[in-house]
């Protein structure tokens, strides 16, 4: 069974640099066998209600604004898959949750191909992505991923987001070692949580929650990788801050 992997992508301009984080990216697929698929639940893409990308050969979007050309020069060739789509789509409908085949949003968002590039680098594996339902409440999305565990056998599931993420605090020195006090806090709080699989009430009781995201769509897809998980014991890697209060920690989840 392939593990489920919370990826917090940072900063698009990571996708530049050569540290410890995309290092850590670039070597976390050698500690699990190589998928058939990857399903990604991105922060970036958010709708109403649940949608899937239905697209064989799916461009980028550079959904980013203001960052060196280099960035938007960046490519990644990963196809998609039709019929595995048809199959995500239908457990989905069998478990009484509507979905639609999304033909026209334009491909995949920077916190799909962003981190691929260098988990994958080769794109030799089919990417398929679900959207982040703005009508789903936080038991919805643990039903979400709960429906997606059989997928585990040969689909390697990955919510990209961030475990802190408030861009209105950040210190523009990417590499400072004075971390908020408050992404500290709300870090060690999920992070020890899940280390037991006390995963519940998250949001209602994890410290500084509006603080550390403003908005949810960063923190929304840990809570489809919970579900995904039949343990719900999440294991943190990469304990690293980036720009004072952004953590680069994944979770990842095994059982």
């Amino acid at each position: 069974m392939l593990p489920s992997i919370f990826i917090s992508h940072g900063s698009p301009m990571l996708m530049l640099r050569d540290n410890s984080t995309t290092r850590f990216f670039q070597n976390l697929p050698s500690t699990y066998k190589k998928p058939e698929f990857i399903l990604v639940i991105s922060a970036h893409w958010v709708t109403k209600n649940l949608k899937i990308l239905y697209e064989e050969s799916p461009s980028l979007i550079y959904d980013f604004y203001g960052f060196p050309k280099e960035l938007y020069d960046l490519k990644y060739d990963a196809i998609s898959s039709k019929e595995k789509s048809d199959e995500i789509a239908l457990l989905f409908e069998q478990n009484g949750i509507s979905i639609e085949k999304e033909i026209n949003r334009g491909g995949y968002d920077h916190g799909v191909w962003s981190v691929l590039r260098f988990m994958y680098p080769d794109a030799d594996v089919p990417v398929l992505q679900l959207s982040i339902p703005q009508t789903f409440t936080e038991e919805d999305y643990i039903k979400m991923g709960e429906i997606l565990q059989p997928l585990r056998e040969n689909t390697l599931i990955i919510g990209s987001g961030s475990l802190t993420h408030n861009l209105m605090d950040i210190n523009w020195d990417e590499n400072t070692k004075d971390v908020k006090d408050y992404s500290i806090k709300f870090h060690d709080f999920v992070t020890e949580n899940l280390k037991i699989g006390n995963y519940k009430n998250l949001i209602e009781k994890a410290p500084f929650l509006r603080q550390n995201h403003p908005t949810l769509e960063h923190f929304i897809p840990l809570l489809v990788n919970i579900g995904s998980s039949k343990d719900k014991i999440g294991e943190s890697a990469n304990n690293v801050y980036m720009h004072g209060n952004l953590s680069m920690d994944s979770i990842i989840f095994k059982g």
